[in-house]
């Protein structure tokens, strides 16, 4: 049987992402950079795109696809040695260890304690809207939008006066 469609290049970008990830200092590499020297080391059918190489790090492959796995788990693993370095970096320098601090806060979002204090702070002054009804049914349907708990109310009938002066009931 003939195979249609080029060749799946995973596998051999892995095992060179593998290479680069173990010889390379990759504490400043941006996810662009990663892809440059992975495929500089590659022949030009086995190279990809950093968008190839995003969908990938997005999670973006079949669940039953051990290479999407394995692939994932070198990113996060390369992550987890970034913070290890970082933290032991850190607690080593007792003179400097801001510096690793504020690299660590700007390399992983979860460590930027400032941005995550603002967005805290943020979120506590947002804006207070106040909704005055003017009968219980709309109190009522006001109540059920802000706890989002939805009961079906009945239309009422309002009188509307025609130009013959003669008073017919519409359904709302």
């Amino acid at each position: 049987m003939k195979k249609l469609g080029r060749p799946f290049k995973q596998d051999n970008w892995i095992k060179e992402l593998e290479n680069v990830l173990n010889n390379e200092n990759i504490l400043f590499l941006s996810d662009s950079d990663l892809v440059f020297l992975v495929n500089k080391n590659l022949d030009e059918a086995d190279r990809i795109c950093k968008s190839t190489f995003e969908k990938w790090k997005a999670g973006k492959h079949h669940k039953d696809d051990v290479a999407g796995e394995k692939f994932i788990e070198l990113v996060h693993h390369a992550l987890i040695k970034q913070k290890q370095f970082l933290s032991k970096k850190m607690i080593d320098d007792d003179k400097n260890w801001q510096r690793y601090a504020w690299i660590m806060e700007r390399k992983f979002a979860e460590w930027n304690l400032k941005r995550i204090s603002e967005n805290i702070n943020r979120n506590e002054q947002s804006a207070i809207i106040q909704i005055t009804a003017s009968t219980d049914e709309q109190a009522k349907l006001i109540d059920n939008i802000i706890n989002i708990d939805f009961e079906e109310i009945k239309p009422i009938r309002i009188p509307i006066s025609s130009d013959d002066n003669k008073d017919e009931n519409y359904d709302f």
